[in-house]
């Protein structure tokens, strides 16, 4: 028997064997990222890139409640500004509501970057509220978005469905507000988000029209207390 012939067919083998599991987790993680709901989006119980959309929605945060009020990609109202702090390594490109109002805003997005819609979202944090413990942040958020909320989102005129399926609740997490913060008073703080999130598989190159809108109401009254309406045209690139 040829020893190195047999040494070089075992190690062909092991190679070939390990290449064919490293495909087939590839095709599983794909796949496991599909939503059954709505195509095009990541779905909720995956870890799109390597963070749950819990992880996602505290990184959306901690990037924007940093930006001054002037510089904010939630003041604009043009789509200028939407770039503003946006990490360029990251996978996930972030939308951005008004706070309630409107707008009809334009923005470049790399292509290749999944694109997080914050349909319908809130934060409370110590900065803000007159509370002291994270129980209080917690229920503060909680009770927000549970304010019988308004959800649409369309992309490209194509309407997706059961988008109260797509709730996220965070932990508690560090921030940090400047000087002419958007919300609350500058410095240090602890905060909860909870709300409505949608995370869009890469759109294709070109021109897409992305429209979400959302609303609160109080559920003893039915006064309606937010109202936010947002239309991105999205140039792929």
């Amino acid at each position: 028997m040829n020893l190195h012939r047999h040494s070089r067919l075992t190690i062909i083998t092991i190679i070939t064997i390990a290449y064919v599991s490293i495909v087939a987790t590839f095709a599983g993680s794909k796949a496991s990222f599909a939503d059954s709901i709505n195509p095009g989006v990541i779905a909720l119980d995956s870890k799109p890139y390597g963070s749950t959309y819990e992880d996602w929605t505290i990184k959306f945060w901690q990037w924007l409640l940093p930006i001054p009020e002037d510089k904010s990609p939630m003041t604009d109202t043009t789509g200028e500004r939407c770039s503003e702090n946006q990490n360029s390594s990251s996978p996930v490109f972030f939308l951005v509501f008004t706070g309630g109002g409107s707008a009809v805003r334009t923005c470049d997005v790399p292509a290749g970057k999944a694109i997080s819609v914050p349909v319908n979202v809130v934060e409370c944090s110590f900065a803000e509220m007159n509370v002291k413990t994270e129980e209080e942040l917690h229920a503060c958020a909680e009770e927000d978005e549970s304010s019988n909320p308004g959800l649409f989102l369309s992309v490209d005129g194509k309407q997706f469905k059961k988008l109260e399926t797509y709730r996220v609740h965070s932990r508690a997490f560090d921030t940090n507000l400047p000087e002419n913060p958007i919300f609350g008073k500058p410095g240090p703080t602890r905060a909860v988000s909870d709300g409505y999130w949608v995370i869009l598989e890469p759109l294709s190159p070109g021109k897409h029209d992305i429209h979400f809108k959302a609303s609160l109401t109080n559920p003893t009254t039915g006064i309606l207390f937010y109202n936010d309406d947002v239309k991105y045209t999205v140039n792929v690139k």
